[in-house]
């Protein structure tokens, strides 16, 4: 393949220059190969770099398999990860399977192959299970692959998309061909572009060794430079989800997430026809931080690894600018701080003495749904806005966090992940997903405080995505000592995806959240979850789940310059 403008190259002559995964003992290169051994605790997948348009594309790789009987490779293009189901290639998923398709006996507790290796493929979904039966019309026999490629030679495998349909070729010859719009493949995703594709591989029972592996057609970018901070099958975890990000008083950025870790890839692959939920003691609490606005991150630290009795859930961080101390709530809820910078942290803290109404158990509303107030009679309280089963609470602190107490509750039918900023005036506005039909975002109101809620309002200009796939969007305002280069205006910056879980747009508001004149995309591709913070000259920093939750990236971005485009 010759470089160009339209192609990327994930492995050449078996090094990986562009690939998600890979760097740990589950992988390994052996002459002119890059060989991913299966694991069974997330089934290993390794996928490229970058995620396709839905336009023409050609995917190409060369593979060689020491085995045609108890081993084999699925191709995965399409599918995401989603939520917590374990899955990992997600749902709405063409799964291309060179493999024996067929449960394995079992003798004495050990796996015998069942027969040589077929080729079938279908759409997966991460609560069905892929082993259904041979004449099931979700997935498609097409031939056995002794009939392709012989086992210990490279064969070359490529994949083309036409005008919608798709064609699968093995060296040179067509296996199959079918249609990427068909309801029983990959789903049509946005009207405009489509919803950027994912691919890549997925091992079976045996090695795989990747000789070549590269694309040609149109991918889809963030609209500036990012900066992976996580990725995906890296440092212990499968997973990475649920961004929040920070500025410590003395300029360091702190970006936290939740680390997760599935169940064994096999248990659905072959037994499990309902999909299951990751354990609370698979998610834990991870932080990184960086020195040089974002360029480049620490080594991950685990703050938070206890498990179900105290979950690592939903980490939302607020700085106290009077004290310095820096406080991090998770699920339960429950806070834990430090005093230096983040460096170390307190044991954790229970707040549910101090949850509103008879609510025993609220989740805090992910990133930016904690602030401390400037403006107004109530200047310096640190408020916090939680959720849970459609419900909207507040609790908050006037003597710096030593003590909580519950605020304004409010009930509201899907309302879900509130953020939350204070006007200039010392008004408080709580802006939180819904599900209901209404248009736009829900918007509640307080006036004293946070102490009760006195206006309930949509916003028809924020983004809400369709009815089942609304996002989480954050929300922060910047302050003059921030906003340097903006001029004496305060915005007021939201941030989300407006097309599904694609397009993040960031969106500002100049008169106090009355009108949002100004929409930038931020990135045209995949794009869902995200965390806002304020840097030093009008910067502001962004932390976002991108490329189907493969990897959480960071933007930095001078908000005037931005503005003036």
């Amino acid at each position: 393949m010759t470089e160009k403008q339209n192609s990327k190259v994930f492995i050449r002559a078996g090094e990986p220059v562009g690939i998600i995964g890979g760097k740990d003992s589950r992988y390994c290169r052996t002459d002119d190969a890059f060989v991913v051994c299966p694991d069974e605790r997330w089934g290993n997948p390794l996928y490229a770099d970058a995620c396709l348009e839905e336009n023409d594309f050609h995917i190409h790789a060369r593979l060689t398999l020491d085995r045609l009987i108890g081993t084999g490779v699925s191709l995965l293009l399409g599918g995401h990860y989603h939520y917590n189901w374990s899955r990992p290639e997600g749902n709405l998923t063409l799964r291309i399977c060179l493999d024996e398709d067929r449960i394995p006996t079992r003798r004495a507790g050990i796996m015998t192959a069942g027969k040589e290796m077929l080729i079938v493929h279908g759409r997966t979904e991460p609560r069905k299970p892929w082993c259904v039966a041979d004449d099931s019309t979700e997935k498609e026999f097409v031939g056995a692959c002794s009939d392709y490629f012989r086992a210990g030679e490279p064969f070359d495998v490529d994949i083309y998309r036409r005008q919608g349909d798709l064609s699968f070729e093995i060296n040179g010859k067509e296996v199959f061909r079918t249609c990427l719009d068909d309801e029983s493949r990959i789903s049509r995703g946005r009207n405009e572009h489509g919803w950027p594709i994912n691919f890549g591989f997925l091992p079976g029972r045996g090695m795989v060794k990747i000789h070549e592996f590269w694309a040609e057609g149109s991918f889809a970018e963030p609209t500036r430079p990012t900066t992976d901070v996580w990725q995906q099958n890296s440092e212990g975890y499968s997973h990475y989800r649920i961004p929040a990000l920070c500025t410590t008083p003395g300029g360091r950025l702190l970006a936290f997430a939740e680390a997760r870790r599935t169940y064994l890839s096999r248990g659905w692959e072959w037994n499990d026809s309902r999909g299951r939920e990751i354990g609370a003691s698979e998610i834990h609490c991870v932080m990184k931080t960086s020195e040089d606005d974002g360029l480049t991150w620490s080594d991950q630290k685990i703050l938070i690894d206890r498990g179900a009795s105290y979950e690592a859930r939903d980490p939302s961080p607020l700085v106290d600018e009077e004290t310095g101390e820096i406080f991090l709530f998770t699920r339960g809820p429950w806070v834990i701080s430090s005093k230096d910078e983040g460096q170390s942290w307190s044991a954790p803290r229970s707040l549910a003495p101090a949850l509103p109404g008879d609510w025993n158990s609220l989740t805090p509303g992910t990133a930016n749904c904690a602030v401390r107030l400037r403006h107004g009679r109530r200047q310096g309280r640190l408020l916090v806005a939680l959720y849970t089963k459609s419900v909207i609470g507040l609790i908050f602190s006037d003597d710096h966090g030593r003590t909580w107490q519950p605020g304004a509750l409010f009930a509201s039918y899907g309302a879900c992940e509130p953020a939350i900023v204070e006007l200039s005036d010392g008004r408080v506005i709580v802006n939180a997903r819904q599900h209901s039909d209404q248009i736009g975002r829900l918007i509640l109101v307080s006036n004293d405080g946070g102490t009760t809620f006195d206006e309930k309002r949509y916003d028809p200009e924020l983004p809400t995505a369709e009815p089942g796939n609304r996002c989480q969007s954050s929300l922060m305002a910047l302050e003059s000592s921030d906003a340097g280069s903006t001029g004496s205006e305060r915005p007021i910056i939201f941030c989300g995806p407006t097309e599904g879980r694609t397009r993040l747009t960031l969106k500002v508001s100049l008169d106090d959240c009355a009108t949002w004149p100004v929409s930038k995309v931020l990135d045209n591709g995949s794009a869902a979850y995200s965390a806002l913070t304020a840097r030093p000259g009008g910067q502001v920093g962004v932390l976002y789940e991108r490329d189907k939750y493969r990897r959480l990236s960071f933007q930095r971005f001078d908000l005037k310059s931005l503005i003036n485009g």
